[in-house]
């Protein structure tokens, strides 16, 4: 995280220092400046999620990391192996919203990077046998050669880092929500950090 650091967050989120607040209302301004630089890059429909979507105090529900490179089920006779380059690695996971109302679902895909720091080194508000936790914030930003990253920070101190060149975004409603329809979108050459930390 560039902006929205893990020792900022935890600094404004003990809500002791005036001046913590005041320095991640710059930091946010500065993330929300360079997020919007990445506009162009992305569909206005996945564009959306990273600039709109509330899930600030939303939880993991899944982490899902496929390795493509066997280019045939177990149950088949094999093929040739893709050639080193490819990127076939892909990510899928899913995020309930901050108002346990709707489910976001990301699959990147073509990713040459893949970092999960769980629990991680440097926790947060974590104790033993916790899960990640709420999510604290996340950034999306350029990491060159045409790939985007997508970090997210939990409250517990993990954090989760795709480097990717292709994403999908799609939400429903939660499944005892009501009747909603699926919301779509996909990006190729590849938000909203939080409103707050609290």
């Amino acid at each position: 995280m560039k902006y929205l650091t893990k020792k900022r967050w935890a600094s404004v989120r003990s809500g002791q220092i005036d001046s913590d607040a005041a320095a991640w209302g710059k930091a946010l301004r500065a993330y929300r400046e360079q997020l919007e630089a990445l506009r162009g890059r992305l569909p206005d429909h996945v564009f959306a999620f990273f600039d709109h979507a509330d899930i600030h105090d939303g939880e993991l529900l899944h982490l899902d990391i496929r390795d493509g490179s066997r280019p045939a089920p177990l149950d088949q006779l094999p093929r040739p192996w893709i050639v080193p380059g490819d990127h076939p690695v892909r990510v899928d996971l899913a995020i309930l919203d901050t108002y346990d109302r709707r489910v976001w679902g990301l699959r990147y895909s073509a990713i040459r990077r893949i970092l999960v720091d769980f629990p991680s080194n440097k926790p947060l508000y974590y104790q033993d046998g916790d899960g990640f936790g709420d999510v604290a914030c996340h950034e999306l930003s350029a990491c060159g050669d045409g790939f985007l990253r997508h970090e997210i920070l939990f409250a517990t101190g993990a954090t989760l880092l795709v480097e990717f060149k292709e994403v999908e975004v799609h939400s429903r409603e939660r499944p005892h929500g009501g009747a909603g329809g699926d919301v779509h979108g996909a990006a190729h050459g590849g938000g909203q950090g939080a409103a707050s930390p609290g």
